[in-house]
C-alpha cells in the first residue's frame, strides 16, 4: 500500500512521494541559514512567496553549488 503523504521526521512537513520527500529533506537538513536567506530573498524580490519561485531559486542555488541532481 502506497502512503498518501510522506512526512519529514525533522519538521513534520509532507511530500507527495518519496522523491519529493528526499528533495524536502535535502532542504531541511542542508543549511538553515542559507534556506532562510533564500526565503527572504525570494519574498523581497517577488513581493510574495510562491512554490514556483522557491523551486526556481533552489534550483539556481543547487546549480551554483554544483549539487544539481541529474
Amino acid at each position: 500500500m502506497k502512503p498518501a503523504l510522506w512526512l519529514c521526521a525533522w519538521c513534520g512537513g509532507g511530500a507527495e512521494d518519496e522523491a519529493s520527500l528526499k528533495d524536502h529533506q535535502e532542504w531541511c537538513l542542508a543549511d538553515p541559514r542559507a534556506n532562510t536567506q533564500l526565503l527572504e530573498d525570494v519574498a523581497r524580490r517577488d513581493g510574495e512567496l510562491s512554490q514556483e519561485a522557491l523551486v526556481a531559486a533552489a534550483r539556481k542555488r543547487r546549480q551554483a553549488t554544483g549539487k544539481e541532481r541529474r
